[in-house]
């Protein structure tokens, strides 16, 4: 029997049961949207296009979307002179910034091995400025070969640097790590990780990558 014959076949037994269950007021809403839902869901497995679906929680998994290819979007970098921010200030980076648009991702690269050419300070201004373009910035470091060593999230490397309780020793810490020749100390700091995505990966692995790493955000890395 084809999938669509299946679907056809369920129709009348998902309103049935959802009249029963209405008439005797049993259930939530949500159990009739799963009823009414069915059918799809029939269809979509023995068509092989839905892997699964869940009635309670009107969970369907669509196949054909989680095996899809991660897509990436287009990405401003950003290599700057920081020594200028301690110079001209916040009007330095506003000359950087003119030209990016809202809403488009952003990344701050930084490169590691770079002894006392990045101010902590200035790093923190230069995200605080890009934030406001994108509030999901990235901060990717490469090593001096210049492959991807780690990355975090702009928003916690700010409350990182700029922490009101400690911010000197934070600072310290932070120049003693990007100064360094690999990643090692970087990666003990908060918010910084090597985790990073094939570009060839499906929609489904990439959603489980963020979601064990609580990451809003990943670097996709091709060969």
């Amino acid at each position: 029997m084809s999938a669509v014959a299946y679907a056809m076949a369920s129709i009348p037994i998902a309103i049935l049961l959802a009249l029963i269950l209405n008439y005797f007021q049993i259930g939530e809403s949500t159990t009739f949207i799963a009823l009414l839902l069915l059918p799809l869901g029939v269809w979509g497995i023995a068509s092989g296009t839905i892997s699964e679906i869940s009635a309670g929680g009107v969970g369907l998994k669509f196949k054909e979307a989680a095996d899809a290819s991660v897509k990436t979007l287009p990405l401003t970098n950003f290599v700057e002179d920081f020594q200028a921010v301690e110079k001209g200030g916040l009007s330095a980076i506003e000359g950087f910034t003119r030209n990016l648009e809202p809403g488009k991702p952003v990344a701050l690269l930084l490169r590691l091995g770079r002894a006392g050419y990045y101010q902590p300070s200035a790093v923190a201004l230069y995200l605080q400025a890009l934030s406001s373009f994108d509030p999901e910035l990235t901060l990717v470091v490469v090593g001096e070969n210049g492959k991807y060593a780690a990355a975090a999230d702009g928003r916690a490397v700010i409350n990182f640097l700029t922490d009101q309780s400690d911010s000197f020793r934070a600072q310290a810490r932070f120049r003693e790590a990007i100064d360094f020749e690999n990643a090692s100390k970087l990666l003990t700091l908060p918010g910084f990780t090597d985790a990073s995505i094939a570009a060839d990966a499906s929609n489904a692995d990439a959603l489980r990558m963020m979601d064990e790493s609580l990451r809003k955000t990943l670097v996709v890395l091709g060969a």
